[in-house]
Formats: structure tokens, C-alpha cells, sequence
């Protein structure tokens, strides 16, 4: 029962992750991070536009980390929502979760199932 439960959130968070964007937000956040490196070690840039720019880029930043947290957060949900259906309740769907073969079970279904999904939709 309790691998039956494991395949189903893998699987129903691999569907998540493939859903959400993701990759456009972690792109931004890594593109405007690597902007306001160039900025802040620049000779040419003055101080005065550095005070200017590096705060813009800091809200893009932040507000990036958020909007990534709210998104790694949905895709996890289909595995917590699994827990009120799980004998024993959330807190037995939690403890199974940390035993790590079912990490590594999850781990494993997950990444072959996005593989083979990535695989079939361009195919």
C-alpha cells in the first residue's frame, strides 16, 4: 500500500513540476543575479547609478526567491494532499516520507517519469 501512495505523489509531483514555471522564474533570478554582479564589480559604473540599479535588481531578485518558494510549494502539494487519504493520517504519510528509501524511491520514479514524459511529448 504505502508504494502504491509513493508512485502516486511522484508521479503526481513530477505533473506539477512539469506545469508550473519554474524554469522561467529560476532563469530570471539567476539572469538578474548575474546582472547585478557585472554591476557591482564594474570600474566604469558609478556609484550613484550602482545605488540606483542594485535595488531594482534586488527586488527582482526577492521577489523571484517568493514566487519560486510558492511554486516548489504547489508541486509538493499533491504529496501532502496525499496524506489525508493515507492509512494512519498525515502524520504516517509524514513519517514514511522520511524513511530514505522512499526518498530515494520517490527520487528515482520521479526523474524517470519526467525523463520518459520530456521523451514522449517531444517524440
Amino acid at each position: 500500500m504505502l508504494w502504491l501512495f509513493v508512485l502516486i505523489a511522484a508521479v503526481a509531483a513530477s505533473e506539477a513540476f512539469l506545469w508550473l514555471p519554474l524554469l522561467p522564474v529560476i532563469r530570471r533570478v539567476t539572469e538578474t543575479a548575474r546582472k547585478s554582479g557585472r554591476v557591482l564589480t564594474s570600474k566604469r559604473i558609478s556609484d550613484h547609478w550602482k545605488e540606483r540599479v542594485l535595488p531594482r535588481y534586488s527586488w527582482v531578485i526577492g521577489k523571484g526567491s517568493v514566487q519560486f518558494f510558492a511554486l516548489l510549494m504547489l508541486a509538493l502539494a499533491p504529496v501532502a494532499v496525499l496524506g489525508f487519504v493515507y492509512p494512519g493520517g498525515i502524520a504516517a504519510w509524514g513519517a514514511e516520507l522520511m524513511q530514505p528509501l522512499v526518498i530515494l524511491v520517490l527520487c528515482l520514479v520521479s526523474i524517470g517519469y519526467i525523463w520518459l514524459r520530456l521523451r514522449v511529448v517531444r517524440g
